[in-house]
């Protein structure tokens, strides 16, 4: 059987590696809702939560480099056939030996693309771009998720549901802020990878020459923006937003997301 998709349509299966990317991490400063802050606006998600997979998994798709498609229920289908289909953790998703996406299972219990969790929810428009950092802050409690979701320890909510339950653990906060600085018209990306030898996700925001690093889990944020040339503690792995995943093709321990060692591997679709 060929790499690369090969004759047989499910040749790139056999590639798959569960490469565990457990997001439990150490709690940030505070663990919860603090007093309302002047200006920041309360933080309201009017929709029910669980509506963002109700369409089909075969409306969800990345496609590779080589053309190569593949839609989520191809791979609810290899996750069943390996028995993994109750592995509640996410992993990285190999192609020809390469990571091409990022899988998690969501609140359904479903393992979905990394890219399917930014919907393209914006709470509130024409805010300043620290807005949505502090309100976070001040309105999502942070737990982790096998504490919250017992015989799960690997949950993410979509944007929409990280807005509308008051908890959640790392990605949660991050695919929340991502997501509201992209609807603000911000390069705002979802970075995967490590701080202090421990798994995490943070974001990060392209502005020309500058990168900022944004810890949506920090409890005590300030207005200003930090650099992410200043935050070299953060080891960078894969980075994904609504519609490209990029992989680090180089070494972690770089304050760089946007030089040649990222690769963007697969682009995302909603059809």
């Amino acid at each position: 059987m060929k790499r690369g998709g090969g004759d047989h349509p499910l040749g790139w299966m056999l590639l798959v590696a569960l490469v565990l990317m457990s997001l439990r991490l150490f709690e940030r400063e505070g663990a919860g809702p603090r007093e309302p802050i002047p200006g920041v606006p309360e933080l309201i998600a009017p929709a029910s939560p669980g509506q963002d997979f109700a369409a089909p998994p075969e409306t969800r798709v990345i496609e590779l480099a080589n053309g190569q498609r593949i839609h989520e229920g191809q791979v609810a289908r290899v996750l069943r056939e390996a028995g993994h289909g109750n592995t509640w953790m996410s992993f990285g998703w190999l192609y020809a030996n390469q990571t091409v996406t990022t899988v998690a299972p969501g609140l359904d219990r479903r393992h979905h693309f990394a890219n399917a969790y930014l919907v393209g929810y914006l709470p509130f428009a024409g805010v300043e771009p620290w807005v949505p950092l502090v309100s976070l802050a001040q309105r999502k409690r942070y737990a982790y998720d096998h504490d919250q979701y017992p015989g799960a320890p690997d949950l993410w909510q979509t944007s929409r549901e990280a807005f509308f339950y008051p908890q959640g653990d790392c990605e949660d906060h991050a695919i929340a802020l991502a997501d509201w600085l992209i609807g603000l018209g911000l390069d705002a990306r979802v970075v995967l990878g490590t701080l202090r030898d421990e798994g995490h996700a943070w974001v990060v925001v392209l502005d020309g020459a500058r990168t900022y690093l944004l810890e949506a889990t920090h409890k005590r944020p300030g207005r200003a923006l930090p650099l992410a040339a200043q935050m070299p503690e953060y080891r960078p792995e894969s980075m994904f937003n609504r519609e490209s995943y990029w992989v680090n093709a180089g070494t972690p321990m770089t304050t760089d997301y946007s030089g040649p060692n990222w690769q963007r591997r697969s682009a995302f679709r909603r059809e």
